[in-house]
Parts: structure tokens; sequence; C-alpha cells
């Protein structure tokens, strides 16, 4: 039964593709047809000596998935060398292959006598081949619909394997963008003369996970490069907000195309780079000199690092503890691509600290749990669903660690919950909540100093908005503000939206200093979701940002969460270790 249901998953994803437009001009394409397969194999085997197998029995493969490309030149210089590239920093594995996009591999079958095995086919032919131990790693860009279809799929063949570990797609944690920035700036630096505009296009999603291309767009403003921007073909920001923004700067010649994709296909040649209706002729239309850089995300060297690191933390996960695991508990956000370089950032540095320990997630917001299964389809724990998932699976020792900022009513909601599952586990440890002991508040200033000192001017005040409680535990903010005053962060100020102190107690106190000109706002909060989108920086009269502006300060937003910060992550590290210690 469950052989049939995933064939009719993957036509499902092959139908869902095509009406998407994904893979529709890629039909028209005409290249040189690949080298055989069986060539292919033999070269890679003759690549990995005997002796350096730590896998002979060949019971462990890596299996990378990719959405596919016809264009067989482009594919094997991006897709084909990320495949290489793992298989290099893993001879001891064999390297496989599979695409998402059925279009794509029916017509490489048809075309070139190419045979491609879809996800289902992939895994049927890993189970009949022996493998035990399967690590996945797609080549996707982000956590959308692609990803969360493999994930479903990969679920309904758990019991075929020992174990299968999964790689994390290519934008997922704050270090990931800042090595994709890297890499492409890299990449195209000679263009960089403050006359040029260097302009990426990316795919674009209806999913939420499409929040990727504008954190992209930030953290390159944020990181120096001012001349480089992010469009999307099939969402926002579109090819009409990029020109928008080209003309806003007013100082630019010359525009650099290139894709912001793993391969340069039919968007890149087409949409992009075509002679009709592209972004090239658009953007000669408004009398710009432009060049088209044919250039997939995998050609670059950096890019493939970044899937190999993937893919070796995929590897570690593979001897973990059968009877023990850390759950990361979260309040939640429906903020994709912010929950997944905050709260997905805290897990993966607990899971890189731990790797002998599978690392598990739950939500405590019912609310936004449910938002993301009807949006997103996207499954997630709450804490009793987390702890008899557990128990089911046999876990005997449980490390809760909670991302919360202090030890307020969840915290102690998550205690009692817990209290009541002692008799299923062995040992349950509950770590502690980020702002606990006096180290903790001397860490956390010192992080959100080196995250904004750039701003310390004198004249300028660093605004932090903290969410709020009605529970004692609300006097961390007051006792947050002490500590930065006392670190001689003068120009540092800590409100909350919904507690004391105010908006209109900061607003008192900048106006008390009678210095300041400028205001950079910023979350205290582990994500930067709802109240760091609306409430602080929105566009309503009562946000922060707008309530300060009145008063006549030039306001900055940076929506930044904590979690996003490298120094406050080995806080919540720091006390998993304590909470393993403590067994």
């Amino acid at each position: 039964m469950r052989r049939k249901m995933s064939v009719v998953l993957a036509a499902m994803m092959a139908l869902t593709l095509c009406l998407s437009g994904c893979g529709g001009k890629s039909q028209e394409a005409t290249t040189a047809p690949e080298p055989a397969q069986e060539q292919q194999e033999q070269e890679q085997k003759e690549q990995v000596p005997a002796e350096e197998s730590q896998d002979p029995e060949g019971k462990t493969a890596v299996l990378v998935v990719s959405f596919g490309t016809s264009y067989n030149d482009s594919r094997d210089i991006t897709i084909g060398a990320i495949e290489e590239a793992i298989a290099k920093a893993h001879p001891e594995y064999e390297v496989r292959r599979a695409f998402t996009a059925q279009i794509i591999i029916d017509k490489l079958k048809e075309r070139d006598g190419l045979e491609i095995d879809n996800v289902t086919q992939a895994l049927d032919r890993a189970v009949a081949d022996g493998v035990e131990k399967l690590i996945v790693q797609p080549t996707h860009l982000m956590d959308g619909f692609e990803y969360n279809d493999l994930m479903n799929e990969l679920e309904s063949y758990k019991s075929d394997f020992k174990s299968i570990s999964v790689g994390r797609p290519l934008l997922t944690s704050n270090e990931d963008f800042q090595g994709v920035i890297a890499a492409v700036t890299n990449a195209t630096k000679e263009y960089d003369d403050g006359e040029t505009a260097i302009v990426f296009m990316g795919h674009g999603t209806e999913a939420a996970s499409n929040e990727v291309y504008g954190i992209m767009q930030t953290k390159l403003k944020e990181a120096g490069f001012e001349n480089y921007y992010v469009g999307t073909v099939e969402a926002e920001p579109t090819l009409e907000d990029v020109i928008t923004a080209l003309k806003e700067k007013g100082t630019y010649k010359k525009v650099v195309l290139e894709p912001l994709m793993v391969v340069a296909g039919d968007h890149a040649n087409n949409d992009m780079a075509g002679e009709e209706d592209s972004w090239k002729t658009a953007l000669e239309a408004e009398n710009f000199e432009v060049e088209c850089v044919i250039q997939g995300l995998g050609e670059m060297e950096d890019i493939q690092k970044i899937y190999v690191e993937h893919v070796d933390r995929a590897v570690e996960k593979l001897e973990q503890s059968a009877d023990t695991a850390i759950l990361v508990v979260s309040f939640g956000t429906s903020f994709n691509n912010s929950r997944d370089i905050t709260i997905g950032a805290i897990e993966n540095e607990i899971a890189d600290a731990f790797p002998q320990y599978p690392v598990r997630r739950a939500f405590t917001s019912q609310i936004i749990i449910d938002k993301l299964a009807e949006r997103d389809g996207l499954e997630i724990d709450n804490v009793t669903q987390a702890l008899d998932r557990a128990v089911a699976d046999g876990i005997r020792t449980l490390i809760v660690q909670p991302t919360h900022m202090m030890s307020g009513y969840e915290y102690t909601d998550l205690s009692n919950e817990l209290a009541e599952y002692e008799s299923d586990f062995e040992k349950i440890v509950l770590g502690e909540p980020l702002l606990t002991t006096e180290e903790d508040f001397q860490a956390v200033a010192t992080a959100l100093e080196n995250a904004t000192k750039e701003f310390d001017d004198g004249e300028t005040a660093i605004v932090f908005m903290g969410h709020g409680t009605e529970a004692d535990s609300n006097q961390i903010y007051s006792q947050m503000q002490e500590t930065a005053t006392e670190k001689g962060l003068e120009n540092y100020y800590i409100g909350t939206v919904e507690a004391e102190p105010t908006l209109e107690d900061v607003m008192a106190a900048l106006k008390e200093k009678g210095s300041y000109k400028k205001v950079v706002l910023e979350p205290l909060m582990v994500v930067a979701g709802d109240h760091a989108n609306n409430d602080m920086a929105g566009d309503d009269e009562d946000s922060w940002k707008n309530m300060l502006e009145a008063e006549g300060y030039e306001v900055t937003c940076r929506l930044t969460g904590l979690g996003e910060m490298a120094d406050i992550r080995r806080i919540y590290v720091d006390h998993t270790r304590a909470a393993i210690d403590s067994l």
C-alpha cells in the first residue's frame, strides 16, 4: 500500500511542478547528450581506491536529490559538481542521484536515452540493493514545498532503513547565508565599481519560504554590499521592485545579471538572458547596459563546500544514541526563514555540539503549529506530542532545552508537563532559559554590543524591543538594562511591547539624553517574527518605528532575531551541556 502511495505522491509532485511553470520552457532546449551513465559510474569507482573505503559492503549511501535540468552541460558543472564534491569528501560511501521533476526525467530519457531515478525509484533501488543507512542531501535552495515533499516521502520509508539522515537545504542557518553571500560576492567582485548593479535572479515560490530572498537582500546590505540586488521570477521581490531600487540609487549605468539558482537552466537562459520579454530586455529598455553571466550557484566551489558541510553533519547523525535525545522547545513562529536562521540555527548548533544525540523539535504555540500545518503542510509537534513520540520511540533519557528568554509562565508550564512524564523516562532533565545567571546577562549584553557596535557613534540610540510578560520574570528587562549600563553601553535602551519598560519609557530616556538624531531598532527576541515585523518595524501609526519617527528621529530597523547571533547560540549550547552534565 505504501508503495502505491509513493507512486501517487511522485505523480502529484510532477503535476504540481508542471502547473507552477518549473521546467516548462526547458522542454525546448536541445543540447548534446550527457556521457553514458555507465562511464560516469566507472569514473567514480576509479576515483575511490578500495583500501580507503570504510564501508566495503556498501551498506551506507548518499542520495543527492535535485530538481533537475535538461541542460546537460549546466547539469554536469552544477549538480554533477556538487555530487562530485560530496563523493570526494566521503569516498567511503556511494553517491547516488535522484531528480524531483518527472517532466525533466522523462525528457532526458526520450531525448538522450538517459535514465535518472525520481525519489521513489531511488529509495526503492536503495532498499533492493541492501542499503541500511541512507544520507539524503537535497540541493534545494530552501525549506520549501519540494523539501517538505521530500521529507514526507522519506518518512514513509523509515522502516526500510536502519537510519535515514537528511542534510539541510543550502540556505538554512545564518552561517549558510553568510557563506552564500561570500561566494556570490567573490564571484562578482570585479563588477562592483559603484556604477554597476549586480542583480541576482531567484526563482521565487508561493510558499512562506520565499522570505529567503528578502533575508538575502537584507544581509547583503548589512554586510556592506550596497550594489547587490535580489529579485525573483515568480514571486517577490519582482523585477519591477529591483528596477525601482536601481532608479532610486540613480548612479548605475550598467547591470550585471546572474541567476540565484543552483543550475543555470531555463530561467537563466530565457527569463533572465533571453532576447524576448526577459530581465535583460526589460533593463535595456530602462537604458541600462546589461551583461548576463550564465553561471549556476553549483559551479562555485564555495557553494559546493556548503553542501559538503551539510552532508558532514548528516553523516554525524547516523551514529547517534538510540535511547537518548535532546528536545529543543520553542514558542515557534510562522515566519519560515526567520525560524530557520534562529530556532533552526540554535537546534543545529546544539546538534553540532552533541552529534551523539538526535535533536528533536517542539513548539508551545498551538496557533502557530496549526497555521504551519494548514498553510505549508508542515507538521511540528507540541510538547505533549513530542514527549509521547519520544516514549513511543524508546527514548530512555531526555534532555529538554527551551529557547525561552526567561523562567516565565511558559517555562513553568513546560516544567510542570515534564514532571507528568517522569515515570516514562529513566532520566529527564530541563535546561535553563537564556537569561538565568548573572553570567548569562553579561554574555547577552556582550552579544548585543558585538552585533550593533557599528551604530554606537554617540548620536544614535540602539533600542531593543522585548516582548514583556505579566509574570514576575519581566524584571529581566530592567536587569538587562542595568547590565548594559554597567558595561558602559550608555546608548543602549530596552523596552517591551506588552509590559514595562514601555516605549514611552524609552522615548522619555532618549529625550532626557537629548543628543540623539538616529535610533536603531532591533528585537530582543529569539525570533524576528510578528512583533518585530509589525509592532516594531510595521507601517501602522502605532509601530515603534513610526512613533519614534513622529518624535523627529531617523529610524533604522534591523530584523535580526537573537537566535541569529553565534554568541547567543553558544549560551544555549552551554545550558544544554550543563543539563547533560547534571544527569
